[in-house]
């Protein structure tokens, strides 16, 4: 096993390509296969599986790619540290299933933190936890992760879910709705992997109320521009409510606090200093 099979290797694990590996690595993509069938070879193990157009990372490859990314990490870090003009010690990379809770802690870890540099990655929960499993993230801020033995998580903040109305519609100043209410009008959704939809639909199916939606968007900031459009009635946690004349949000009966924001990494990502500073945070954070 050599460095540079090593590097090959952590390459092709980032971007599941033998074309990108080589472009990352300034090198020839027979350059780039040479590497790692030798690492294998040397191994004996099976560090990817070809699916479709891409490779994947085996189990045993998964496990390595968690020891290299620490790795070129930290050697990284060490040039950053070494350099004569570094201007930043260290960076965190932090996915996000939605802006609001985030911003909050990033903004504190900015205020504690101004030296590191910080990345952010946002998509639904799904891809969220999805990225930090394949450690394309080294801790995220997300909505009703499942348990897993691999990942440490922490409560930063809970939410309700408000129902979205057109300025001016019928059921606008009503101090809450029922979701039986709601099932007889217009309805927005969001798209599959939003825990803002996965919520939505087990509390229709829990009261067994078949609902189809007329419109499904594929971001929050949708819903919000087609409600204001008087395109029909959405969803949103009551953190992503923006002060818009073209909106009223009213409380769904039964739906407060029925989305718990975490903060989550990998437990060995735990021993990341930046990781464990923003896990400090929460606290300031957390306060709805």
């Amino acid at each position: 096993m050599t460095h540079a099979q090593l590097k090959a290797f952590h390459a092709l694990a980032l971007s599941g390509s033998v074309q990108d590996a080589a472009e990352r690595l300034s090198l020839t993509q027979p350059a780039v296969s040479v590497q790692l069938k030798a690492l294998e070879a040397d191994s004996q193990k099976v560090l990817f599986r070809k699916v479709g157009h891409r490779l994947e990372l085996s189990a045993e490859g998964q496990t390595l790619f968690e020891i290299t990314r620490q790795m070129f990490r930290a050697e990284a870090e060490a040039r950053q540290l070494l350099s004569p003009d570094t201007q930043h010690t260290g960076s965190l990379v932090i996915g996000a299933d939605g802006p609001h809770v985030a911003l909050d802690l990033i903004a504190e870890f900015r205020r504690r933190h101004p030296e590191v540099r910080v990345e952010t990655l946002f998509a639904n929960a799904e891809h969220t936890w999805l990225n930090l499993l394949n450690l394309k993230v080294d801790v995220a801020v997300l909505a009703g992760s499942p348990e897993h033995q691999r990942v440490h998580k922490q409560l930063a903040a809970r939410q309700s879910l408000m129902a979205l109305l057109p300025a001016g519609h019928g059921l606008a100043n009503e101090a809450e709705l029922t979701l039986e209410q709601l099932s007889e009008e217009v309805l927005i959704f969001r798209e599959q992997g939003s825990n803002t939809q996965q919520k939505l639909e087990t509390a229709l199916a829990e009261r067994q109320l078949n609902v189809q939606p007329a419109l499904v968007m594929g971001s929050r900031e949708a819903v919000f521009e087609a409600v204001a459009r008087n395109m029909g009635v959405g969803f949103l946690y009551n953190r992503e409510v923006n002060q818009d004349p073209r909106i009223c949000a009213v409380p769904v009966t039964g739906m407060q606090e029925v989305n718990w924001d975490e903060v989550v990494c990998l437990k060995n990502g735990r021993q990341n200093p930046h990781v464990a500073a923003f896990f400090d945070c929460i606290q300031l954070s957390s306060n709805d």
